[in-house]
């Protein structure tokens, strides 16, 4: 199989990141097929979404360096911070690359709670602080709603986005503090989290502004007021600035605090750079070609106004490991957008000769 083709499906922009698939472009040599990438002794990942997060950490692994591994405890631990510490050097978790780049995601069902362990070498990247946000923020209301699954997949996206220098964590708060166990390739760096899996995915509530957050004049007006609904953390899946699909498609997926803050974030800083392409009712506003990080946003005319198209984005658009964008399929209506635009063998946009955005 063409490792361009091996989906895995988790969360992705369009409220975050990405609310599409994430695809992994690189497959594990036999030198990285050595490395474990996770260990559920409780059974609780499907053999797909085991086979998923075991490739998807191989490609980080062999793109950035970092061994991410997932363990699933079979018993409650009464310390889970010392027993990360200990399955970490036992694990020998980034030992096999170039130093203690590893991070390991301890999850403990009996015990209702997740530690995520982080490497020495990794500390400046991966706070204290920005991986409590992303234990409570991204990966609480996944495991609520039962799907833990995607909701490793999505944290380690962040995880991504901040190696990668693309999530400030100005801010964040540290949640608690973790006592320093032993000698080990980890000093405790890391957070403990409390979360009950499959106790209910969190309320979608319908906003009082909902009038607020319409139809707009304009695609731009609309996307200006979806950064403001990421930003207040609005959740609704009803606002009439979305196309009915768009609603559909928001009512049943995990929406979290994390992926509106890291949207919005990126939005914010490309939003001075976007283009607007329009063609009859359908709009496009497209970001520079460079930036892979920010895809182009769809939208769609009705009688009272552009409305956000996030449901096409779903259907048409995909993110490699490195939260880079490329078309799943270019068989759509809004391609009148990227006639300046030349495609790979893997469909990622590049510019055409000649061409400057």
């Amino acid at each position: 199989m063409n490792p361009a083709n091996r989906i895995t499906q988790t969360v992705t922009k369009c409220i975050v990141p990405l609310f599409m698939a994430i695809v992994i472009v690189c497959g594990c040599s036999s030198h990285e097929e050595s490395f474990d990438f996770i260990d559920d002794q409780r059974g609780i990942l499907t053999q797909h979404e085991q086979h998923r997060i075991a490739e998807f950490h191989g490609a980080l692994l062999k793109k950035l360096d970092i061994h991410i591994k997932v363990v699933v405890l079979k018993e409650n631990s009464p310390d889970i911070n010392r027993e990360a510490a200990r399955l970490f050097d036992t694990y020998a978790l980034g030992r096999k690359t170039h130093g203690a780049r590893g991070v390991l995601f301890l999850v403990d069902p009996a015990g209702k709670q997740v530690r995520v362990e982080i490497g020495y070498d990794l500390e400046p990247v991966f706070t204290d602080g920005f991986i409590g946000y992303i234990e409570r923020k991204q990966m609480v209301p996944f495991f609520q709603a039962n799907k833990v699954g995607p909701g490793m997949e999505a944290t380690v996206e962040l995880l991504v986005g901040k190696a990668l220098g693309a999530i400030d964590e100005s801010h964040y708060v540290v949640s608690e503090e973790i006592p320093r166990v032993g000698d080990h390739y980890s000093g405790g760096a890391g957070t403990r989290t409390t979360v009950e899996i499959a106790s209910g995915a969190p309320e979608k509530k319908a906003t009082l502004l909902a009038t607020e957050f319409g139809p707009q004049g304009s695609p731009e007006e609309t996307l200006k007021q979806y950064i403001k609904a990421l930003k207040l953390h609005i959740k609704d899946p009803n606002l009439g600035m979305y196309t009915p699909d768009t609603r559909r498609f928001f009512s049943t997926w995990v929406v979290t605090d994390a992926q509106q803050d890291n949207e919005s974030r990126d939005l914010e800083k490309a939003i001075h750079t976007s283009v607007l392409f329009q063609s009859e009712n359908l709009a496009v506003v497209r970001f520079p070609v460079a930036n892979r990080q920010v895809p182009p946003y769809f939208f769609r005319q009705s009688n009272d106004g552009w409305m956000f198209d996030c449901a096409s984005m779903n259907k048409t658009i995909r993110f490699n490991h490195l939260n880079q964008w490329f078309f799943k399929t270019r068989n759509h209506p809004f391609m009148f957008a990227f006639k300046d635009i030349a495609f790979d063998r893997n469909r990622f946009p590049h510019l055409k000769k000649g061409k400057t955005r």
